[in-house]
This record gives structure tokens, C-alpha cells and sequence, in this order.
């Protein structure tokens, strides 16, 4: 009691200052206040102290709340705590509704998602900054070390912030298209791209822009080395700016300092940093992706183009991609206004992807599988605008997509492609039929597709009207299947059955490790499958022995015989991108199925255990 007394005897400050100690959690004070009621009143009324501990909690959300506080300023930060919490568990409640729901499907529908809605849409009755909230705590529980995570939460988590993040983002895309040309930054694009083809990471534009400053902070002072007096140092920090928010109509310096910088700027790029063009791994996705290209300086043309770009804006310096059939590379003129003849000033071209050459009809190499210079009958091409430039790089996201050995995730990646690129040519019917393939192909819901087929075949010129009459005769015959809270099979064990769902097992033939998620008295695919696949005719017992459905750690699905399963001496974690859809934790030895696994093959449990105790 005396010690309470003591206490509050401190000033308000003095309290406040000590409750915001890092070590202290929300929690804690908000049961320090509960102590008594002028501890109480003294904690609840404090701003700035619910400020401080909501950024310790949640400090990715700084920058958030930073752009929104420009407009609306936060008065009660404990209701800020409030609004986060809630809203998260919410979306916990909603997260542990779908393996329920939806354990029979490996692609979930947009329409699937719609009890998300109102979690995170504010013309549904969201908070505001929810959005925000949602997005952190799905990727929290996606960076969960596999160790000790929830391995069921964290499968639906990717899909569930996939949803959320691509509704967002498509309402920021159709902000920049609609921004004028001088606002259409093409970094801006590009980090769209990024955040669009991994939602399962934080990449803000602030961090996009904070990494492309910093090359250019870099370049200065190598052009300062050089050329100590050049007109760039003496330039206000508002013309700075202006720069790099705006694409700018000309060169900011005469043709010799211009060409400063740009060495300088080639210098620093090139030389130091390393950038590279990627002729190795070229159909890799992350080369299209501006945070990875950033990160690891290496890309292709066009992301490096990008970087070369803003770089060469934020100088005062203006460059223009251009794009030709077999290449895609920047445009350089001494000068772009106010000219008596444009065709006295000739083009030169910038290939970042080869060290920032510089081309011109006279000088201009074969490049790549092309058999001439690419620029040699195109001297006079129009600039690509931001839009196309974007359209292009998505392009390359589904050429990877389809391209990519990698196995884990495959079906993920090639279906986010699909759908970004459908945002960006809305219209386009061959990214339509694409799209509708790959949802009927997964038993997904078409009527998204069908609507804009139906926009199409009444708004738009005949030859748009032909195909997508066609698309809509073929998707006629199809319909959803809807799967909620699909009856599950109990699976009854015989002596023949040896193993158990969860455990890790080594291929017999092939050396590969895997993991049982089902089994089958006997082979239960088709003869054909049979004959073309399985090579069923060469082992032992035939078709007549239990089979195993296996997921294997090259990120594959496999059906195994039982004759060729082994139980491994080493057994380990198996890399494979569905495993949370039916298992809950990874134990070492073996995996724990969840709730729905484990309905369907009640009779696993004990066997699992034993034959682990026994030979482990």
C-alpha cells in the first residue's frame, strides 16, 4: 500500500514516461491503471503514452498512420488500440472458419472470401485504417517461424491477404491510371507490380523510393569528385523534390553537364553497385519485381530501365523507356523542347541491361537472338507511357509464371498473374479465356468473368464481340461447385494399411522425402493414369496394395505405392506450399494433422504413435 501511495505522488510525466518503457506491454499498462482510479484517470487520459505503446506493438504501421494523419488527426490513441484489436480478431475468428469450409479446395473463389468484406472495406462498416490492421496480422502469422506456428492458419493467412491486398490494390491502380502523365511515375507502377505479386511482405513505396535516393545520394558524390561546381548542388531541395515526384518534360543542364551526371549516374550503377542484367535465371519472377531487383542489382531490362529512370529523374536528367519488339531499352536526346527541327536531334539509346551502353544506329550491336540492331529501322519510336511499361512487365510475371520449374506455390503464382494482368487489360480476351481456364480448371466461380464478357459483347467494336461470344458458348456448360462444409469420408484402417497420415517417409526408387496426407486401400486412379504414370506393372504386389497420396519436398504431389514408401531415420521439415491445408504443426518427427485430416482418418493417431516410438 505505501508503495502505491508513493507512486502516485510522481508527476504525470514521470508515470507516463515509465509505462512507456519498451519492456512493458499494452497489457500491462492497462492493468497498472486498474490499480486505482487516479492512476486510472491519469493513464486512460494520456495520448501521448497509447501513441507510444501502439507503435511498440505495431511498428510496421508508423508510416500508415503518418500519411493519415496528414488528413485526419488522431485525438485518442487507446481507441487506435481498440479499433486494432478488434479488428484482429475478427479476422482470427473468420481465419479458423475455412479449414472447414474449404479443405477440399486447393484455389478458393473471390466470392469465397466475402465474409472478409466488411473486416477491411469501409463502404462495408470497417474501420478505417482496418485494412492496415488485417494486413499486419496476416503477416505476422505468415512470418511465424514453421517451428511453433499454426501451420493451418498460415495457409489460409496467404490466401486470405492475396484477396485483401489485390481488392486494394486495384483500387489504387485505377488512382494511377487516372492521374495525369506527369503524376504517372513508372516506379510507382512498378511497385504496384511488387505489391501485387507478393502480398505475403511489406513493400511500401517509401522503401522503393528510400533504396532508389540512396543511389542517388551515392552518384552525387562521384559527380562531386569530379565535376565539384556542377549546377546540381546548388539546386533548392523544393526543385529536388519536384524531380522526384514528377516526370519532367526536358533536361534540367546544358548537353556537357547533362552528360556528367549521367557518367557519374553510370559510374556508380554499373561499376560500384553491380547492376546487372540476369541472362542466367532471365524468366526468374523476382527480376520483374522492382523491390528484389533493387535489393539484389541484378534484373531484367525493363526493371533496371526503371531504376535507371527515376534515378536519372531525381538528377534532373529525363529519360524514356522505349519499347522494340525483341528488346526494351531508354531513350536519351540532348535536348526534347522547344526544338526548330526535331529530326536534327538524334536519338540515343541506353541498354541497362548490358552496362548502360549507349547505342545509336552507327554504333548499335546485335543483341541477344536478334540479328540486327533493334534500333535500326525504329529510330523514331514513341516513348512507352507508364501504363504499357507496367502491362509489359506483367506480361514477363506470366511468361515466369508458366516458365518456372519451382513447383511449390506454381499454381498461386500463375493464377496472380493472370489476374493482375486482367486488371490491366480488363478488356483483353485472351486474358480472359486464360483466366477462365485456370478457374474452371480448380472448379472456381466464373461470374465475374461472364459480367465483363457481357460488357464486352455490348459495349465494345465488333472484332472484340467475336471472341468473347466465343468464351461465353464455352463457359455455358460449366458451373461451380460449391464447397461448404463438405461431408468428410471416415477412412477405415485394415492390416495392410502399414502407415499413418503426418508421418515423413523416404521414397524407396526415387530418394525423395515426403510426407503422407492420405491413403488407399488400393490404386484408385484410372488404368490409363495407371499405364502412363505409375509404372504400377513393375512393382511386387501391383495395384493391389495400399496407396499413398504424399506431399514431396520438390513441392509436388505424388500417389505412391506402399511397397516403395520407407519410413526415413532422418526425418526433417518437407518443403511444400499446401502443407498447412492439412496439417496444424510440424513436431520434428512428424506432422500433426489438423481438425479435418484428422475426422477423416480417425484410426491414424495411434498408429502414427506407435510405429514412431518403436522405430524413432
Amino acid at each position: 500500500m505505501a508503495e502505491d501511495v508513493l507512486i502516485t505522488f510522481l508527476p504525470n510525466e514521470v508515470i507516463e514516461l515509465i509505462l512507456e518503457n519498451e519492456s512493458l506491454s499494452i497489457k500491462d499498462a492497462i492493468n497498472f491503471a486498474l490499480t486505482c482510479k487516479d492512476l486510472h484517470r491519469i493513464v486512460l487520459a494520456s495520448n501521448k503514452l497509447w501513441r507510444a505503446k501502439f507503435f511498440q506493438r505495431w511498428h510496421l504501421l508508423k508510416e500508415v498512420y503518418i500519411e493519415y494523419e496528414k488528413d485526419c488527426k488522431i485525438n485518442n490513441w487507446l481507441n487506435e488500440i481498440q479499433h486494432s484489436i478488434s479488428s484482429r480478431k475478427a479476422l482470427m475468428h473468420q481465419l479458423s472458419l475455412m479449414p472447414v469450409k474449404y479443405y477440399k479446395k486447393q484455389e478458393l473463389s473471390h466470392s469465397e472470401f466475402k465474409d472478409f468484406d466488411p473486416l477491411f472495406r469501409p463502404e462495408k462498416g470497417a474501420y478505417p485504417l482496418a485494412y492496415h490492421f488485417l494486413v499486419d496480422e496476416l503477416i505476422n502469422i505468415i512470418e511465424c517461424p514453421t517451428i511453433r506456428c499454426n501451420l493451418t492458419n498460415k495457409y489460409y493467412a496467404y490466401k486470405v491477404i492475396r484477396y485483401i491486398k489485390q481488392n486494394y490494390l486495384m483500387d489504387e491502380w485505377h488512382k494511377f491510371i487516372k492521374l495525369p502523365a506527369q503524376k504517372q511515375l513508372l516506379e510507382l507502377g512498378a511497385t504496384l507490380v511488387a505489391q501485387w505479386s507478393q502480398p505475403e511482405i511489406h513493400v511500401s513505396y517509401s522503401y522503393i523510393s528510400g533504396m532508389l535516393d540512396s543511389i542517388v545520394d551515392y552518384a552525387k558524390r562521384v559527380l562531386k569528385e569530379q565535376y565539384p561546381s556542377h549546377p546540381l548542388f546548388t539546386t533548392s531541395p523544393e526543385q529536388l523534390i519536384y524531380w522526384k515526384e514528377n516526370n519532367i518534360d526536358d533536361n534540367q543542364w546544358s548537353t556537357v553537364e547533362t552528360k556528367q551526371v549521367m557518367a557519374a549516374l553510370c559510374e556508380v550503377m554499373f561499376n560500384r553497385l553491380g547492376f546487372h542484367g540476369n541472362n542466367e535465371m532471365y524468366y526468374n519472377s523476382e527480376n520483374s519485381l522492382i523491390n528484389r531487383v533493387l535489393e539484389q542489382k541484378h534484373g531484367i531490362s525493363i526493371t533496371l530501365a526503371i531504376v535507371f529512370e527515376s534515378i536519372c529523374r531525381r538528377m534532373g536528367v529525363k529519360c524514356e523507356p522505349i519499347t522494340f519488339p525483341s528488346h526494351f531499352l531508354l531513350q536519351w536526346k540532348e535536348k526534347y523542347t522547344n526544338l526548330s527541327n526535331p529530326d536534327e536531334v538524334e536519338n540515343f539509346y541506353i541498354d541497362v541491361f548490358n552496362g548502360g551502353q549507349f547505342l545509336t544506329r552507327r554504333n548499335c550491336p546485335r543483341l541477344g537472338d536478334v540479328s540486327k540492331c533493334p534500333i535500326e529501322r525504329y529510330d523514331r519510336q514513341n516513348a512507352s507511357t507508364a501504363i504499357n511499361v507496367v502491362g509489359r512487365i506483367v506480361s514477363n510475371l506470366e511468361v515466369a509464371a508458366r516458365q518456372r520449374t519451382q513447383l511449390n506455390g506454381r499454381a498461386a503464382r500463375l493464377r496472380s498473374a493472370l489476374e493482375l494482368l486482367h486488371m490491366v487489360h480488363p478488356h483483353d480476351t485472351v486474358v480472359i479465356l486464360h483466366l477462365a481456364r485456370f478457374y474452371m480448371l480448380y472448379r472456381m466461380d466464373l461470374s465475374k468473368l461472364v459480367t465483363v464478357l457481357t460488357c464486352i459483347q455490348k459495349e465494345s467494336e465488333l472484332t472484340s464481340r467475336g471472341p468473347a461470344n466465343h468464351i461465353l458458348h464455352m463457359l455455358q456448360g460449366y458451373q461451380m461447385v460449391s464447397v461448404t462444409e463438405e461431408i468428410i469420408e471416415v477412412k477405415k484402417r485394415t492390416p495392410e494399411v502399414k502407415y499413418a497420415i503426418g508421418m515423413i517417409m523416404k521414397h524407396h526408387r526415387h530418394n525423395y522425402m515426403c510426407v503422407i496426407t492420405g491413403w488407399d486401400l488400393k490404386c484408385e486412379v484410372s488404368p490409363e493414369w495407371i499405364i502412363e504414370f505409375l509404372g504400377v506393372e513393375e512393382l511386387n504386389s501391383g495395384s493391389n496394395q495400399p496407396f499413398y497420396s504424399v506431399f514431396a519436398d520438390d513441392g509436388s504431389s505424388q500417389y505412391v505405392a506402399q511397397e516403395n514408401l520407407v519410413m526415413t531415420t532422418n526425418p526433417g521439415w518437407v518443403d511444400h506450399f499446401e502443407t498447412g491445408r492439412y496439417f496444424v504443426e510440424f513436431h520434428g518427427t512428424h506432422y500433426l494433422p489438423n481438425n479435418e485430416k484428422a475426422r477423416e482418418y480417425p484410426e491414424d493417431d495411434k498408429v502414427r504413435q506407435k510405429l514412431l516410438s518403436k522405430y524413432l
